[in-house]
């Protein structure tokens, strides 16, 4: 008994589809690691760790906040243009 040749053609379509399938999960997966890889070498590379630049800016920011708030609260308009 023979099969239809829609029945072929779905077969076939269905096993490229997992094998594309596969091969997209493999190709995601040596990108991921390339990618880690790169930002491990960037970071042993770079003067100040990037937890201290995070540390550092959130200082900033943190100055900067009050010091908005201090002026609105205040109505200094000093520093405005």
């Amino acid at each position: 008994m023979s099969r239809p040749i829609t029945s072929t053609l779905l077969i076939t379509g269905a096993a490229l589809t997992v094998v594309g399938g596969i091969i997209g999960l493999a190709g995601a997966a040596v990108t991921t690691i390339g990618a880690v890889t790169a930002a491990r070498r960037r970071i042993e590379q770079m003067d100040t760790p990037p937890s201290e630049l995070a540390r550092r800016q959130w200082r900033r920011a943190r100055t900067a906040v009050t010091a908005g708030t201090g002026a609105w609260r205040n109505g200094d308009l000093s520093t405005v243009p």
